[in-house]
């Protein structure tokens, strides 16, 4: 399988995680050391601290919260680590879109599974 396909394939795994606003699965899709800054330029360090955030806000603005991301572009970076970027949509309980993301990430092939070591989701500004 190429590496799109697999990165696509974890992807899909971290959406369907998502969809169960569960913060503890989500964040299990990060390495033991990894990272998130959100949209919102708040970070995280470590997967126990990607799981809690994830856990805050499944309990207030992400709150039935579904999500889709499709792989735009992925290459590896060596043997066990691949970069990726992806567009990320969120969507609210009632299937509306309620932010539409760029994910850039670098993953890393842990066993069968691919992990986010830094993924940063954000909003690209309008043109200068």
């Amino acid at each position: 399988m190429n590496i799109e396909l697999q990165i696509q394939s974890a992807l899909d795994r971290f959406s369907q995680a998502w969809d169960q606003n569960d913060g503890s699965a989500v964040g299990g899709f990060f390495t033991t050391d990894g990272s998130l800054v959100n949209p919102f330029g708040e970070r995280a360090d470590g997967r126990d601290a990607v799981s809690a955030m994830y856990t805050t806000y499944f309990g207030g603005m992400l709150a039935g919260t579904t999500t889709r991301i499709e792989v735009g572009s992925a290459r590896a970076v060596g043997d066990s680590h691949a970069f990726a970027d992806s567009k990320q949509v969120v969507c609210a309980p009632d299937g509306s879109v309620i932010l539409s993301l760029h994910l850039s990430a670098l993953l890393r092939r842990e066993g069968d599974a691919w992990r986010f070591v830094d993924a940063r989701p954000y909003t690209a500004g309008p043109p200068a």
